[in-house]
């Protein structure tokens, strides 16, 4: 089977989870041309990690001189008529009862585009993100007569200003993925048009052979470990104001923050002013490589998500689910699915947005004995074992797309 697999940029240091699927979907014997609204992240640059087998293409028509854009598209819809007969024509120029003026406009910007998809001869188009690639991908499967699906993650269900028009985009696709059964409630909500047979939950899978567990005593001083961008919804604010709280009574631990953010100035300024410079280190960003040495080294994973001040909140995060295939008892927060994912046994859920609660929780992991560490060490893993397996998800996909070709 041949996938189109549409996102906004390609590659992303930060959204490893694109490439994994990829990748995943490639050894299982399928071919994966990379659609791209946008560019690559220099900062992927060379890295073996962020690389596919099959080809990237940047899709055309979006920028440079309008005059040319206009006529470039121009073109291009009068070959894709020539190619595609009536049928094809019908579709672009007759509106569909009922659809939105503005909607069905949209459908003019993406002529060049629809070409470079029809000229790959896909076989299915699957989209990650449901914000301005899934109009893409709805108009690839309405004009070119393509079977669709897409996976919602969090900011393009909850902060998505094209969520308006989820029961015509997510309408379209045979199959709607996403990570948490919280998230699938709100997509039928926002939805109500939407066959609820269609919204199927699947997280995000990791490559658990990658990221390993190596069991051991916790080490002395105690290390907590978090990973991901410095924004708002990760919630490292407040475990920055937690280690203040908690350095009141003691120093036997260190806190390493690993990622880059528009917050950094921010936290950078807070840890001077609460004296823990000694006790927690921003080491910036770090590919997937360093993660799968460096975490299986830590006692605790740590990702205190909140909702944000604009509604923008995490769904599933990868990084938590990688953390514990290292086998790292996970710290987080009781918020959205999060408990799907820091199951009893596994790890703790403290308060959201609360820096006390954390500081306890995070007590309460140095001063666990050895013994019982390593159980909850242990359930992280076979945790991940069971549940977080790329293997499972890209072959619950894929077998997906068999089953609605």
């Amino acid at each position: 089977m041949k996938i189109g697999y549409l996102i906004a940029d390609f590659p992303v240091l930060s959204e490893t989870f694109v490439v994994n699927d990829m990748k995943g979907l490639e050894a299982l014997g399928h071919e994966v041309v990379a659609i791209s609204l946008g560019k690559a992240d220099p900062a992927t640059e060379g890295n073996p990690n962020y690389q596919i087998k099959g080809r990237t293409i940047r899709v055309a028509g979006l920028a440079g001189n309008p005059l040319v854009r206009k006529l470039r598209k121009l073109v291009a819809r009068r070959r894709l008529a020539k190619r595609h007969g009536a049928r094809f024509v019908e579709a672009y120029h007759r509106k569909p009862d009922g659809m939105p003026d503005d909607l069905w406009q949209d459908r003019l910007t993406w002529d060049a585009a629809l070409e470079q998809i029809d000229a790959e001869r896909c076989d299915w188009i699957y989209v990650q993100f449901a914000m301005r690639q899934l109009l893409l991908g709805f108009w690839a499967s309405r004009l070119l007569e393509l079977p669709l699906g897409v996976t919602l993650q969090a900011h393009d269900i909850f902060t998505n200003p094209l969520a308006k028009w989820f029961d015509w985009t997510l309408g379209q696709c045979r199959a709607v993925v996403t990570v948490s059964q919280y998230n699938r409630e709100a997509i039928l909500n926002m939805a109500p048009k939407l066959d609820p047979g269609r919204v199927r939950v699947l997280a995000n899978g990791i490559d658990i052979e990658r990221f390993q567990a190596r069991p051991h005593a916790p080490h002395r001083p105690f290390r907590f470990a978090g990973t991901g961008r410095l924004v708002e919804i990760k919630g490292f604010h407040v475990l920055i104001e937690a280690v203040g709280l908690l350095a009141r009574k003691r120093r036997d631990f260190r806190v390493s923050l690993i990622g880059e953010g528009p917050l950094r100035p921010e936290f950078e300024r807070r840890i001077t002013d609460l004296g823990i410079g000694d006790l927690i280190e921003l080491m910036g960003k770090r590919d997937a490589s360093f993660l799968q040495s460096f975490l299986p080294e830590q006692d605790c994973f740590v990702l205190p998500c909140v909702i944000a001040r604009d509604g923008n909140r995490d769904g599933m995060p990868l990084a938590l689910r990688e953390g514990m295939a290292c086998g790292l008892p996970a710290i987080s927060t009781r918020l959205l699915g999060l408990h799907e994912t820091v199951s009893p046994g596994t790890g703790t859920l403290v308060t959201p947005d609360d820096p006390a609660d954390l500081a306890r929780a995070m007590e309460d992991m140095i001063d666990l004995a050895p013994p019982q560490h390593g159980v909850i060490a242990a359930a992280a893993r076979a945790k991940a074992e069971a549940e977080f397996s790329l293997l499972h998800e890209v072959s619950t996909i894929a077998a997906w797309m068999a089953d609605e070709r």
